[in-house]
């Protein structure tokens, strides 16, 4: 692991050049602007989902020209900035021109796109402009059905979907590989935590972004699966015990379930049925071990057909433990096709 430390020093070089390149960002804007225009003069509906998302980018764009991105994660925005390294990853000019044709042609804004994208949408919650990052795999073919993986991210991920970061670079691979669909909704992260958390509004809003991806792919619902990390762990206790008709699987990472750090406590009743595999670092200095640990002992006195694997993390390697107090447990789950080969082998 000590070999990602390296990559955090081109990371910020280009996350520098990204915030200071003024032209390139007029540019972008220039190009969000005249695709507008475009759908306008050819009256595209304004809650077409190409119009959605480039009124996303256009506010993204916006706010980076303020130096607001990535600054304002403790409280949900909705729609929320995110890291511009990420953003602009997403903000592909290629897509961007076929978003355009596709909804001027009546189709899908995003048909016959792949990869890893954003897509935009209203939510039911309040009515307001909100998106998820979805990874389609590039020998997608609309004729075939496809597993879809739910990935809750962590508290602090206002990216969503950070693609730089090296566990999730990995898993996209491995989707890829596997031919599994990918879809990170958005946590909102604003406290009280009825309003976010995965609870209540965000609940309502990952359940959304579910039956929106089941509408524009061919997901096969009998595989349908559910992880997530540290905040998206208790995520994946919570929504999972409370849908467990919708999932052929969960694995929580590093997740808490019993009520510390303000958390509500999550119902593990609910994924007696449901087979569990939990990951946890045996040093975690953020989320207890125990609470792990304990989830495990639980599911496994009620029956339930539940995994456990305990991370053993170095406390000399400045990755692993320096860096993030042993609360990265992500990068050794996502890591390789170990996870999505347990998911695979269950349908509902």
């Amino acid at each position: 692991m000590k070999k990602y430390f390296i990559m955090i020093v081109p990371l910020l070089f280009f996350l520098i050049s990204c915030i200071g390149t003024a032209d390139t960002k007029n540019n972008e804007a220039n190009i969000i602007e005249k695709s507008l225009q475009k759908l306008d003069e050819k009256d595209v509906p304004e809650t077409n989902e190409g119009v959605l998302i480039f009124e996303r980018y256009r506010y993204y764009l916006s706010q980076l020209e303020k130096g607001n991105a990535y600054t304002d994660w403790k409280e949900y925005r909705n729609p929320p900035v995110y890291n511009p390294t990420a953003f602009l990853r997403m903000m592909d000019i290629d897509n961007i021109v076929k978003i355009t044709k596709n909804a001027i042609d009546g189709k899908d804004a995003f048909d016959g796109i792949t990869g890893l994208f954003e897509r935009a949408y209203i939510s039911d919650v309040d009515q307001t402009l909100d998106s998820y990052i979805i990874y389609v795999p590039h020998s997608f073919d609309p004729a075939n059905k496809y597993p879809l993986l739910v990935l809750l991210h962590g508290y602090g991920d206002s990216a969503l979907f950070n693609p730089y970061s090296p566990a999730n670079m990995e898993l996209l691979k491995s989707c890829e590989k596997k031919g599994v669909i990918l879809v990170s909704p958005c946590g909102r992260q604003k406290l009280p935590i009825r309003r976010g958390l995965y609870i209540d509004d965000a609940e309502i809003d990952v359940l959304q972004v579910m039956k929106l991806v089941m509408k524009y792919y061919p997901v096969d619902d009998t595989r349908v699966y559910l992880t997530g990390d540290s905040m998206g762990g208790f995520g994946s206790y919570w929504i999972g015990g409370r849908h467990p008709d919708l999932f052929a699987a969960v694995a929580p990472v590093c997740g808490m379930w019993s009520g510390i750090l303000g958390f509500p406590c999550a119902d593990l009743d609910g994924l007696k049925d449901i087979p569990v595999y939990i990951f946890h670092n045996d040093l975690d200095k953020v989320v207890p071990v125990s609470e792990s640990r304990t989830a495990y002992e639980y599911l496994k006195n009620i029956g339930a057909n539940v995994k456990y694997k305990e991370i053993h993390v170095n406390e000399e390697d400045p990755w692993d433990y320096k860096l993030f107090d042993g609360h990265n447990a992500w990068d050794y789950v996502y890591t390789g096709t170990d996870l999505l080969d347990w998911f695979l082998q269950y349908k509902k």
